[in-house]
């Protein structure tokens, strides 16, 4: 069988039904979108210009993307046939994952707004603050797969244990968001009013945070060791290492951000100036800081 750099015919072969099974998920993508929705998404595209359900599509486009990039990493299925079926069957896996952390997202972080219904009227801080529930769920899913060893469909199980464990993390950090926001406004309103009043800086911290947050979770992944024979034991490992990681998340980024923006009310500019500058800034530091502690520590 001809070989060029490790690339052999059958795994060209395996590479292609891959391709066509991701592109079919990115598809139906679109018309799950507008059946969770109960929307038409080329109507709120095309027609009423409804950038903020442009947003929140293209955030589920940038999820699956995510999660399926830990899908499709590894080593091939012995067969064809069988490299297909677990790819697709990963892959459902996978958008069933994110509708459910982005449903428990919305529902129990943010339950005094609606952010479908705010998104239906074309509220971009919304589709923002949605697109940082569904982008680090997506994270989150990406991370267990990475760290769950089985190979097969015996690996499904456990990657859901360990994504409910990320997820139960990561709505205690979208708690932690709120409550702070809460203390720290001076005006007395809740973050969940900030939204409805549209207040795009808000959006972008709180998106960033979220992000930032899922891709520090990832270093639980190369911390936690994971054991096939002993699962339980590998999965309080993962919820200890989740934990520490998302701790020292929180303090690395409070001590970068005080540096870099020195001097500055950060929550007086994004919260009641709106300075979506600062917001920027301070989604870049912990976007910035997730994404090097994944690095050095994660798998």
């Amino acid at each position: 069988m001809y070989e060029f750099n490790g690339i052999t015919t059958w795994s060209l072969q395996a590479i292609a039904i891959d391709f066509a099974i991701i592109i079919a998920l990115f598809v139906s993508l679109k018309f799950i979108k507008g059946w969770v929705s109960n929307l038409h998404a080329n109507d709120e595209i095309t027609e009423r210009d409804n950038f903020a359900f442009g947003i929140s599509f293209a955030a589920g486009l940038v999820a699956l993307a995510i999660v399926l990039s830990g899908v499709s990493s590894g080593a091939f299925a012995s067969s064809l046939q069988q490299e297909a079926l677990q790819m697709l069957g990963y892959g459902v896996m996978a958008i069933v994952l994110i509708k459910l952390g982005h449903f428990f997202q919305d529902k129990v972080a943010l339950r005094k707004v609606s952010l479908h219904d705010e998104i239906v009227k074309g509220n971009a801080t919304a589709a923002l603050i949605d697109f940082g529930h569904v982008v680090s769920v997506a994270i989150v899913i990406r991370s267990a797969l990475f760290w769950v060893a089985t190979e097969g469909w015996h690996g499904i199980p456990i990657v859901i244990a360990a994504f409910a464990i990320g997820s139960i993390a990561m709505l205690l950090i979208s708690q932690y968001r709120v409550q702070l926001f809460k203390r720290t406004n001076r005006s007395g309103d809740c973050l969940q009013q900030a939204v409805i009043d549209g207040n795009l800086a808000v959006g972008i911290r709180y998106a960033g945070f979220l992000v930032g947050s899922s891709l520090a979770l990832t270093a639980a992944s190369g911390i936690a060791p994971y054991a096939a024979d002993n699962i339980v034991a590998s999965l309080g490992y993962w919820a200890l290492s989740a934990a520490v990681s998302l701790v020292a998340f929180i303090l690395l980024h409070l001590v970068t951000i005080k540096i870099i923006l020195s001097g500055c009310d950060i929550s007086d500019e994004v919260n009641r100036q709106k300075n979506v500058g600062v917001a920027a800034i301070s989604a870049a530091v912990s976007f910035a800081v997730g994404s090097t502690m994944a690095t050095l520590l994660g798998a």
